[in-house]
């Protein structure tokens, strides 16, 4: 994309590596060398311009010194309630753990490169064919010591119970779509048998994106998970004040330490500012209210280097998350025409998108990430491959509505919401003028986020469109990304759309029952069929940037951050001596 901005360079564009499951790194072991035998590179989908930037804040960050125990962590939430039966967000890793996650530690270095596991409910899986899979679980991991669960051990039976409670929850759908049966083995053993052949399973299980494990006691229980946050994780839900914030803190018992051995998590608590608006994340920044947050706009972030001169920025290169687009209810008229969809895609000037929303640093973004469909280089990340659908045209575009049957545009409601570390008001602003030069007249309607997020993750209906960014993977399994949220036999907590083309779908199965060899061909087809009829309007996908005060150390990973996907990692956060001196018995204080 264009910019601005003085003495712009392009980071060279770095090849990622899927480990096997025998490449996993538990969080006490030294992390294994990878295995890279049976490995799908990929390449980060948006790599930052910033000269300034690349010289201040290294790519590869440094390792930090030894941590330091104690501290309590201020960060903002999105979340709203502590129950995973309401479907997916980030926070609520801080209390549940799924069977894996992804290894995001800065002692390990290669993570920064290569995606690696972490074994944490699960130490081990096998195979036994495509369908059929084999999870070891570890032995003497406790739920917290809270009534009615009492602290006892986590067994194979609770793995069983919550994939059958949250395979059809909002997001956690995505992961476990696949999920036929879950069956006990053992006490410490648990087969899945899978819907459909998936050889790359164990990448669905992969962090808070994947159903999380929860006791049954506390489900059953007057008021659920929400008056019982019983989990395995390394935080205990000690206050929740809604619409405020909430407090947690250390759990004396988690199981999981580091690579020297030592307890996790390192900080006594974790506070979180249920805010409503970058402005107030920004103004909690500046007053070391905060600790650690992201940064919607490279504007934001110029402002907080002048303010805060010590902080630090971890950018993250995104490989398609947090990417800006519209979704559209493609099942009914105007928009189950493909004249209409491509018309509106053609109506959008992206240059000027990503200029307004980013100054520039940002990369176009088409169906799904770029390297899915064989672009590993940065300069491939064009027009010219993603073809005229996506390229202005606003001429064309007023033609196309035409022939559609709409010389004289159409009524259009476009929903959005304010979400922390984007600005759609800025985007759906934009998105409407674009449109109504083309004679689309846009009535904006604002929602307030919990129904936005269900809106986009399925659970409730959007009348026209939905102002929200791509329906997400996790890690680089075209599995993750794509085959369910376009293929018709998926419900709309997966395919959010409720797209149903045959030709689409006969593609995505001849895909998925390919051994290996042309699914890279196979892949490019689908690209190609998905950015002609344009299902759904992608634009530009920026980096991420998280920053944290100077006396805090935090892990991250371009796949995997923290605060975000990897919330998680709040357990291996810690504080230096400089940090403020915090109470946390209660929430307010």
């Amino acid at each position: 994309m264009k910019t601005r901005l003085p003495a712009p360079t392009v980071l060279a564009v770095v090849s990622l590596v899927v480990t096997l499951g025998t490449a996993s790194a538990p969080a006490q072991e030294k992390a294994p060398k990878p295995d890279t035998s049976d490995a799908t590179p990929f390449a980060y989908a948006a790599p930052a311009f910033i000269k300034e930037l690349d010289s201040r804040y290294p790519a590869q960050p440094p390792i930090p010194p030894s941590p330091r125990y104690g501290g309590v962590l201020h960060f903002p939430a999105s979340v709203r309630t502590f129950d995973p039966t309401g479907g997916y967000r980030p926070e609520l890793a801080l209390v549940w753990d799924t069977l894996t996650e992804w290894e995001a530690t800065w002692y390990f270095p290669e993570v920064q490169r290569t995606p690696m596991i972490r074994k944490t409910l699960a130490t081990s899986w096998e195979m036994v064919n495509p369908s059929t899979w084999i999870f070891k679980l570890r032995q003497g991991v406790r739920f917290h010591n809270r009534p009615p669960v009492n602290g006892r051990e986590m067994t194979a039976e609770d793995v069983k119970y919550s994939y059958e409670l949250l395979k059809d929850k909002v997001s956690y759908a995505t992961r476990a779509a696949l999920v036929k049966t879950v069956h006990v083995i053992d006490k410490y053993t648990v087969k899945f048998e899978l819907t459909l052949p998936d050889p790359k399973f164990y990448l669905n299980v992969v962090d808070s994106l994947s159903p999380v494990i929860v006791p049954r006691e506390a489900v059953e229980a007057p008021g659920g998970l929400a008056e019982n946050p019983i989990g395995t994780g390394a935080f205990m839900l000690r206050e929740f004040v809604p619409g405020e914030g909430a407090l947690l803190v250390r759990n004396p018992d988690y199981y999981l330490k580091d690579k020297d051995g030592r307890s996790l998590p390192y900080v006594d608590a974790v506070l979180l500012f249920f805010t409503k608006d970058p402005a107030t994340d920004t103004a909690l920044f500046r007053t070391k209210q905060v600790d650690l947050m992201r940064v919607a706009t490279l504007d934001v972030l110029y402002a907080l280097m002048k303010t805060v001169p010590d902080m630090q920025l971890y950018r993250v290169p995104s490989f398609g998350w947090g990417d800006y687009g519209v979704s559209m209810a493609v099942d009914k008229a105007p928009y189950n025409d493909v004249r209409v969809r491509q018309a509106l895609s053609m109506a959008i000037n992206r240059d000027v998108i990503a200029e307004v929303i980013n100054r520039g640093d940002a990369s176009l973004y088409g169906p799904f990430p770029w390297a899915l469909a064989g672009y590993t280089k940065r300069a491939d990340y064009s027009y010219a491959s993603l073809g005229p659908n996506y390229q202005y045209n606003p001429k064309k575009a007023r033609e196309l509505l035409a022939a559609a049957g709409y010389p004289a545009g159409f009524e259009m409601e476009l929903e959005w919401a304010e979400f922390q570390g984007w600005t759609f008001n800025e985007f759906v602003q934009i998105v409407a003028r674009y449109f109504g030069d083309i004679g689309v007249r846009v009535k904006l309607k604002q929602l307030e986020t919990s129904t936005w997020l269900n809106k986009a993750g399925g659970s409730q209906p959007f009348a026209h469109a939905l102002a929200a960014f791509s329906p997400i993977g996790a890690g680089p399994s075209f599995m993750d990304w794509t085959y369910p949220r376009y293929h018709s036999s998926f419900p709309r907590t997966v395919n959010r759309a409720g797209i149903n083309d045959p030709k689409l779908d006969d593609l995505l199965t001849t895909w998925r029952q390919d051994p290996g060899d042309k699914r890279g061909v196979l892949q490019r087809a689908i690209w190609d069929h998905l950015r002609a009829n344009v299902y759904r309007i992608t634009t530009i996908v920026p980096p991420h940037y998280r920053i944290t005060q100077a006396y805090v150390h935090a892990a991250g990973n371009p796949y995997c951050w923290f605060p975000g996907y990897c919330s998680y990692e709040a357990k291996t956060a810690w504080m230096t001596d400089k940090a403020p001196s915090r109470k946390f018995d209660k929430f307010a204080q």
